[in-house]
C-alpha cells in the first residue's frame, strides 16, 4: 500500500506541472464534443423512438460517457510510454515494487482522473444542453449518482484496455491513430452520438449482440427511461477488464525479458 501511495503522489506531482495543459484537456473535451457533434447531429435526430426522449436528452450521457471513456483510456498509454522512455519503470522494479504495484496505482490514477472529467463532462454536458430547454431540471439527482455509479466499470473497461495497448503502442503517431480510431468506434459505432434506432437492421443485431461498449452506453439510457440495469453487462465487463490486466502482465513480462 505504502508503495502504491508513493506512485500516486508522483504522478499527482506530474500533473500539477503540466496543470495548465491538463485542465484545458479536462475542461475543453465536452465543449469540443458538443459544438462540433452533438449541435450538427441535433438537427438530423430528433427524437430517439426507442427510448421517447430527444436527441439533446441523449446527448448528456454520450458526451459524459465519451470524455471519460477517452480519458481512462488515455492515461495509462502517456503514463506507462513517459516511464518507459525515462527508464523510470527499469529504476522502480529494481526495488521492492513488482508490476502489480504498478499497474495497480496507474488504474487507481485514472480512476481518480477519470471521475474528475465524469464531473466535469457531466455538469458542462447539461448546461449546454440545458439552454432554452431546462434540460438540467430533468435530470434528478438520483440518476446521476446511478451514473457515477455505472462509469466505475467503462474506466476499469478502457483503463485496462489503455494498459494493454502501452505494450504496443510505443511511438506518438502510433498513439494517436489508436486514439482516433477508438474514439470513432466508441461515437459513431457504439450507439453514443448515432442512436441505435438510425442503424441498418443488420449493423444495429450485430453492435448489441458484441459490441460491448454499446451494453457500457446503453446503461446510462436505461437510467434515464428509469429502467432496470442490466447486471450481466457489470459482470461481463469487468471480467473482460481482468482479463485485459493479466494479458498486459503477461506480454510486459514477455517484453521485459526480451530487453
Amino acid at each position: 500500500m505504502k508503495y502504491i501511495l508513493i506512485l500516486l503522489n508522483r504522478n499527482f506531482l506530474i500533473l500539477r506541472k503540466n496543470i495548465n495543459m491538463n485542465l484545458c484537456l479536462f475542461f475543453l473535451f465536452a465543449p469540443f464534443l458538443y459544438l462540433f457533434i452533438v449541435s450538427p447531429l441535433s438537427n438530423l435526430f430528433n427524437s430517439i423512438m426507442s427510448s421517447g426522449m430527444t436527441y439533446s436528452y441523449h446527448a448528456v450521457p454520450a458526451v459524459m460517457f465519451i470524455c471519460t471513456s477517452i480519458i481512462a483510456l488515455l492515461i495509462p498509454i502517456i503514463i506507462v510510454n513517459r516511464d518507459t522512455k525515462k527508464n523510470f519503470l527499469n529504476y522502480i522494479f529494481s526495488t521492492k515494487v513488482n508490476p502489480n504495484i504498478y499497474f495497480l496505482s496507474l488504474i487507481i490514477f485514472s480512476l481518480i482522473c477519470s471521475y474528475l472529467e465524469f464531473i466535469i463532462s457531466l455538469f458542462i454536458a447539461i448546461q449546454l444542453s440545458g439552454a432554452g430547454s431546462k434540460l438540467g431540471l430533468l435530470i434528478s439527482s438520483n440518476q446521476i449518482i446511478y451514473f457515477s455509479i455505472v462509469i466505475f466499470t467503462s474506466i476499469l473497461f478502457f483503463s485496462n484496455l489503455g494498459l494493454l495497448l502501452s505494450n504496443f503502442l510505443k511511438r506518438l503517431e502510433y498513439i494517436i491513430v489508436s486514439i482516433i480510431f477508438i474514439f470513432l468506434i466508441i461515437s459513431f459505432g457504439s450507439s453514443t452520438f448515432i442512436p441505435i434506432d438510425y442503424y441498418t437492421p443488420s449493423f444495429k443485431s450485430f453492435i448489441e449482440t458484441y459490441n460491448i461498449i454499446f451494453h457500457l452506453f446503453d446503461m446510462f439510457i436505461s437510467i434515464l427511461k428509469s429502467d432496470n440495469i442490466n447486471l450481466g453487462t457489470f459482470i461481463i465487463s469487468i471480467l473482460i477488464s481482468l482479463t485485459f490486466y493479466f494479458l498486459n502482465i503477461i506480454l510486459f513480462k514477455k517484453n521485459g525479458q526480451k530487453q
